[in-house]
């Protein structure tokens, strides 16, 4: 073999060598990648599921049958009897018990 022949091959082998290296780095960089973006859809994963609990959690406290039960028992809030309240004028007074109307209108 002459001299140039040996010198194109070693060059060939070269830049195989450098083409199977830089394969290798980059198959490297895209599985950590992978590994980062697993982690991150679990994370994400898991706040969804804190977001579900705390929206239940919302929904149930702002149901009117807990608000009214917080408020009687842990506040001890009662409804008004028709002589406990006060009107500013006789036409602003509603037709019957002043607790129900509260109670038919809360619960509509």
């Amino acid at each position: 073999m002459r001299q140039q022949e040996k010198k194109r091959i070693l060059f060939g082998a070269v830049i195989i060598g450098l083409i199977c290296i830089i394969m290798v780095v980059v198959t490297a960089y895209a599985a950590e990648l992978r590994v980062e973006n697993n982690a991150l859809i679990s994370e994400n994963e898991a706040v969804q599921g804190e977001i579900d609990t705390l929206s239940v959690k919302i929904k149930s406290a702002n149901n009117i049958e807990h608000i009214e039960k917080v408020a009687t028992t842990k506040l001890g809030m009662v409804y008004p009897s028709e002589g406990e309240c006060v009107y500013l004028k006789d036409s602003d007074a509603p037709d019957g018990n002043f607790a129900m109307v509260i109670k038919e209108q809360a619960y509509n």
